[in-house]
């Protein structure tokens, strides 16, 4: 017996009517791209805390470099010290994939859209992830002398060019 027609799944897609369309929305795809940046930083942080771990006696890797002691080296610190370090290492390496991941779904499904909430939620990860990693990474390099990773201020500038090209189309002046 054919499927009652009425049980069948509906597949339209419900659109309101003042939806801005993913051809009006610019910049959305810089904020896409944007999010594949911490997902590389994140995969790259996870994978070196774990060889730091595996290969302990070695000089701490940095993804670009070597830092002048080993995680072994780090019982010396306290008894906790090479502990906390593969927690930061892998829990951080794990949230910012997270992180990464929400803002490349955000910025696809959202943002092309039009959608405010969206372009808000961007904003946060741009001033939370962005401003502070930059910061941060600048004040690592300065103090260890490790080559400049760029990903953190590509992160940023790509965050920042894609909110502002996306802006007047999310937020519509309402006198034009």
């Amino acid at each position: 017996m054919p499927p009652n027609s009425a049980s069948a799944p509906i597949r339209a897609r419900v659109v309101p009517s003042d939806a801005t369309t993913a051809a009006t929305v610019p910049g959305w795809r810089l904020n896409f791209a944007a999010g594949f940046v911490p997902l590389i930083a994140g995969l790259t942080t996870l994978v070196t805390s774990w060889v730091n771990v595996a290969r302990g006696d070695a000089p701490l890797w940095t993804g670009l470099g070597q830092l002048p002691f080993s995680y072994s080296d780090l019982a010396g610190v306290g008894p906790g010290a090479a502990a906390w370090l593969e927690l930061n290492g892998s829990v951080g390496g794990v949230n910012i994939v997270a992180a990464a991941i929400a803002v490349i779904v955000v910025s696809r499904f959202a943002l092309r859209e039009g959608r405010r909430w969206a372009w808000w939620f961007l904003a946060f990860c741009l001033v939370w992830v962005g401003l502070h990693d930059a910061t941060l990474a600048t004040r690592f390099f300065a103090a260890t002398g490790q080559p400049v990773m760029v990903l953190p201020y590509t992160y940023v500038a790509l965050m920042t060019a894609g909110l502002l090209r996306s802006r007047r189309a999310v937020f519509p002046n309402p006198a034009d």
